[in-house]
């Protein structure tokens, strides 16, 4: 280890520098290695020269879906100078280790300083980590193997160079030759647009031989006696040579970039797909589809259950899938050692082998397994197709590892809800209930210990309110009943068809006493449609908004009950309209939150808070909402239960909660 100097002051960061070579695994697995141990963040980072082959592309796709998985971050600086662009990066993002490979240049550049004797040389504020590779590299590059003509370069080739040869043959009485080797030029920049490199070189000499020996003096020979015709004829390979290696390395580019293009498509569309997936069903469907129609082999998701020793199918395409026993074992080692096996991967691979399985992973533990028949496939996977399948699968692992991690969390927000719901009701229970009890039990002990005592009209008056205060107490354990079924999900939405007359006919029956004293008006036409609803749930709804409109009516005030059709939302409004003191602005919304009533305490004749929070949930379960308003003329308060017509309501499968 050589160090620079010390550390930054300001966001210390571990940072590899990779090259696309041999060496960046083990640069990726020392930078991730590092900043676990000291707890700080870390990244990568490559210097895109503009020399990257297809090879080092790969390598460089590899280390990126590598170093998103270790959980760091891959940035692409764009630069002639690496080690001027290393310095620059670091120092702009503050960098404080910068880990680096030890390797040197080939031997045929010795003259040249290595990376890190360049970053030493230029100093920096970071410790500088080098790092050796994990084999040895030789000290020449091994020569470059050419591949195969391909039947249509040869073809393109000699096609555009006959082209040329009768064009110029035919504008050679009025061009002069060196205007003719232009004609020849062109037939080289049409054999790189259309078939690359290697074929623009082979016009290029055709072209060179064609112009020699029909064109020069002596003519049908490729003597040369004139040095004027011999500078010409030079000149005109040394363009042909550039100009085509420059157009051939433009076409080849353009076809990277045009298929680095629909990688990127066919990702962001794979990931859009991905992102809408709400369960790991789904996200199974939409990976392993995903991958049929690109690789057209069957493909398959397996995982084990728990605590069992060999892998299940969960979930394959086509249907029906099955794998034999050296598939199931390479699943099993795949699962345990957290490495690809199988088809072109180097373990497991057997001649009756057709299966490959590829682990997926997050967050240091297994997921799962994907199995793809590749054994089916006519060709092996080229490079490119290799770097793809990889960024594939750690989308549709991080997609997994994504729902699992919401199931968790709605789980413990369930939990703390259902503990929150427990502690409120104990806490209405100790504090709402015992006003109720404590009158009841007074007016039942004097008429036992007095009632030889008492008046005829002081025991009717003590049975009264043995009765009113039992009703209360009973109106408030239905409530509290009501409520612990509606947050334990234990609420079952049984629909069927009912009349808004009905449903407020049982609901003012119920409260009959509560209504004595007070003027009941009721309003609505009689062409409302019915309503397909739980009668039970909207009648309690409706007696809970129609009570408490009644306890904060003053003596002889009026409670108006209005029904109407929205149409425009296709639904049926429900208004219970009061001559109480209303509700301020800024409490209508938190009326209906459990255990909200304003009062004071026990004290109070106004109940535990529970009614409106019941109401609400009883009609959110059907699709519907409440809400409080000021009441007509600016007086009292509106209370409005909207309830979706048929056919508006919401999914069944939405209807939450359920169970009885």
């Amino acid at each position: 280890m050589t160090r620079s100097s010390v550390t930054s002051l300001h966001g210390p960061r571990v940072l590899a520098a990779l090259s696309g070579g041999s060496e960046d695994a083990a640069l990726i697995r020392s930078a991730h290695r590092l900043a676990e141990r000291e707890h700080l963040p870390w990244g990568a980072v490559h210097v895109d020269g503009g020399h990257n082959d297809a090879d080092r592309r790969l390598v460089l796709e590899q280390d990126a879906s590598r170093v998103a998985r270790l959980g760091g971050e891959m940035h692409m600086v764009q630069g002639q100078d690496r080690a001027a662009e290393l310095l620059h990066y670091a120092d702009e993002h503050r960098v404080a280790t910068l880990l680096v490979g030890c390797s040197r240049p080939s031997g045929w550049r010795f003259w040249r300083r290595s990376l890190p004797e360049q970053l030493l040389r230029s100093g920096g504020a970071f410790d500088l980590v080098m790092i050796a590779e994990t084999r040895k590299r030789p000290r020449f590059r091994s020569r470059r193997t050419w591949q195969r003509f391909q039947l249509h370069e040869p073809v393109i080739a000699g096609a555009s160079s006959l082209g040329a040869l009768g064009a110029a043959w035919l504008l050679q009485a009025w061009l002069e030759l060196a205007n003719l080797s232009l004609v020849f030029l062109a037939a080289v920049l049409a054999s790189a647009a259309l078939a690359g490199t290697r074929a623009a070189m082979l016009s290029a000499l055709l072209g060179f031989l064609s112009f020699n020996f029909f064109f020069t003096q002596p003519r049908f020979s490729l003597a040369i006696l004139e040095k004027e015709q011999l500078l010409t004829v030079v000149f005109f390979l040394l363009i042909a040579v550039v100009v085509g290696q420059l157009a051939g390395t433009g076409r080849r580019r353009l076809h990277a970039l045009r298929h680095s293009r629909e990688q990127s498509q066919r990702l962001l569309a794979y990931s859009r797909s991905l992102s809408t997936a709400t369960d790991r069903d789904q996200v199974c469907d939409i990976g392993l589809t995903s991958l049929e129609r690109w690789l057209h082999v069957p493909v398959a998701f397996l995982d084990f259950e728990q605590g069992g020793s060999r892998p299940r199918i969960h979930q394959a395409i086509p249907q029906g899938t099955v794998l034999d026993a050296a598939a199931l074992t390479a699943a099993s080692w795949s699962w345990q050692h957290r490495r690809p096996s199988g088809v072109g991967t180097g373990q497991l691979d057997e001649d009756d082998q057709g299966w490959r399985m590829l682990p997926l992973s997050a967050r240091g533990r297994i997921i799962g397994v994907v199995g793809l028949e590749l054994g089916q496939r006519p060709a092996p996977l080229q490079p490119n197709h290799e770097a793809l399948l990889e960024s594939l699968i750690g989308q549709f692992a991080m997609a997994l590892e994504r729902t699992r991690l919401v199931g968790e969390l709605e789980t413990t927000r369930l939990s703390e809800e259902n503990e929150r719901l427990r502690s409120a009701l104990l806490s209405s229970v100790s504090h709402d209930l015992r006003t109720p009890l404590a009158s009841i039990i007074g007016s039942a002990s004097s008429l036992r210990d007095l009632g030889a005592q008492l008046s005829h009209q002081d025991k009717a008056e003590l049975l009264d309110g043995i009765l009113s205060e039992s009703e209360r107490l009973d109106r408030y354990i239905q409530n509290l009943l009501d409520m612990t079924r509606l947050g334990h999900g234990n609420l079952r939405i049984e629909r069927d068809w009912i009349s808004l007359d009905d449903l407020v006919s049982a609901a003012v029956q119920r409260l009959g006493p509560a209504l004595e004293a007070l003027d009941l008006q009721l309003d609505w036409p009689a062409s409302l449609p019915l309503l397909h609803v739980h009668p039970a749930l909207i009648e309690q709804a409706l007696v809970n908004v129609i009570d408490n409109a009644a306890r904060f009516s003053p003596p002889g005030g009026q409670i108006r009950i209005q029904g109407r059709l929205d149409t425009a939302h296709r639904r049926l409004e429900i208004r219970v309209m009061d001559q109480g003191p209303g509700i301020a602005p800024e409490m209508r919304e938190a009326v209906f939150d459990m255990f909200h009533t304003g009062s004071e305490g026990d004290r109070s004749r106004y109940g535990s808070g529970l009614g409106l929070a019941i109401c609400q949930g009883m009609v959110g379960a059907h699709g519907g909402s409440v809400d409080a308003r000021l009441g007509p003329q600016g007086l009292g308060t509106m209370i409005t239960l909207h309830l979706p017509l048929p056919g508006t309501e919401i999914p069944q499968d939405q209807e939450t909660p359920h169970a009885d």
